[in-house]
C-alpha cells in the first residue's frame, strides 16, 4: 500500500489518499489539479473533478465558490426534467414537439439558440440542443410539485456531502404557484439555486447508470448527453483524449444581467471514470464553461493511468 498526499489548490480540501497495489490507479492530486488551476487561471471560475465509483474529489479550484456560490442552474438540469418526464410517462421517447423558437415567460426572454433550421424535436435530440420550447411545454404536463420533489430527491438544496469536513452552503428550490413558474423552474432560469458541488452530486447519479440495466428514461438521457457534446450545444466540451457527455447551462441572478455558465458531465461516456463541474461567473456554458471542461479531461486524461 502506498500513500498519496494531496490538497485541493487554494482550499482546505486536503485528503490522504490510501490505494492498494491492485487498486486502479489515479491522477496524482498535484499534477491534476496543477494542470487545471493553468487552465482557469485569470478566470473567475471554478471546477471539480469527483471520482464516479467513491465520490472521492481529485481535484478542485476555487474550493469557496464550488462548495458556497448558489446560482441557478440554467439548462443543466435538463436532464433530470426529462428523465422525470419519461417515467411518468408525460410524453415518449419519440413524441414530436414543435420549436416555438421565440419564448417569453413570465417577461423574461428565452429564445432557443439552437441552429434555426432545427423546427421539431423528440427527447433525445431536444435534450442535446438544449430546447426550451420543448421543455417548457412538456413540463406543464407534470402535476403541481412534482418537479420539486424530484429536485430534493437529487439533493439539490441541501450539502452534497463531498466534502468530508463539511463546512457547504446549500442551493434554493422554491415551490411553485403556476404553470409558468413549473416552466421557468424546467429550464433552471427561476426558482431553483445550486452549489457546483450539489450539481457534481447529481451528476454522479447520472455517471454511474449501467446502460445495460438502465431504465428506458436513463437511456434516453444518456444518449441526449453523448449527443449533446458529439454534436449539439455541449460540443465544445469534446476532448479528443476522452469520449465525454454532458450538459451546458446559461442562466443569471436577478437583477444582476450578465450570464453565468455551466458544463456538467462526465468520461468516458461508454464506462464513466470522473464527473466534471465547470462553473464561470460571467459566460455562456456552450462557450466558455464547456471550453474550460474540455480542457479539464485533456488534463485528467495526461494524467490517467
Amino acid at each position: 500500500m502506498r500513500l498519496m498526499y494531496g490538497c485541493a489548490l487554494g482550499s482546505a480540501i486536503c485528503a490522504i489518499l490510501l490505494v492498494s497495489s491492485s487498486a486502479p490507479a489515479v491522477p496524482s492530486r498535484s499534477e491534476l489539479e496543477a494542470k487545471i488551476d493553468q487552465s482557469l487561471a485569470g478566470r473567475r471560475a471554478a471546477a471539480v473533478v469527483v471520482r464516479v465509483r467513491d465520490g472521492r474529489i481529485l481535484a478542485a479550484h476555487d474550493a469557496a465558490t464550488l462548495s458556497r456560490r448558489v446560482a441557478t442552474p440554467g439548462s443543466s438540469i435538463k436532464p433530470f426534467v426529462l428523465q422525470l418526464l419519461l417515467e411518468k410517462a408525460m410524453l415518449s421517447p419519440q413524441e414530436s414537439i414543435a420549436c416555438r423558437r421565440t419564448l417569453t415567460i413570465a417577461g423574461k426572454r428565452l429564445n432557443c439558440s439552437h441552429p434555426p433550421e432545427m423546427q421539431t424535436f423528440n427527447a433525445e435530440n431536444a435534450l442535446a440542443f438544449s430546447c426550451n420550447s420543448y421543455f417548457v411545454t412538456a413540463v406543464a404536463r407534470l402535476k403541481p410539485g412534482e418537479l420539486e420533489r424530484r429536485f430534493r430527491e437529487l439533493g439539490f438544496a441541501q450539502p452534497s456531502g463531498l466534502l468530508a469536513e463539511g463546512g457547504e452552503g446549500e442551493g434554493l428550490i422554491s415551490t411553485t404557484h403556476t404553470v409558468e413558474d413549473r416552466q421557468l423552474l424546467a429550464i433552471g432560469v427561476a426558482g431553483i439555486d445550486v452549489t457546483p458541488l450539489e450539481m457534481a452530486s447529481a451528476y454522479l447519479r447520472l455517471a454511474r447508470l449501467d446502460p445495460r440495466t438502465a431504465s428506458g428514461a436513463e437511456q434516453v438521457v444518456l444518449a441526449g448527453l453523448r449527443d449533446s457534446t458529439s454534436y449539439g450545444m455541449g460540443q465544445n466540451a469534446k476532448s479528443h483524449m476522452l469520449s465525454v457527455s454532458g450538459k451546458t447551462g446559461t442562466a443569471s441572478d436577478f437583477p444582476n444581467p450578465y450570464t453565468h455558465a455551466w458544463f456538467a458531465g462526465f468520461a468516458p461516456a461508454e464506462n464513466p471514470e470522473v464527473v466534471v463541474v465547470v462553473f464561470v461567473e460571467r459566460g455562456r456554458g456552450s462557450v466558455e464553461a464547456a471550453e474550460l471542461a474540455s480542457a479539464i479531461f485533456a488534463a485528467y486524461a495526461e494524467h490517467r493511468p
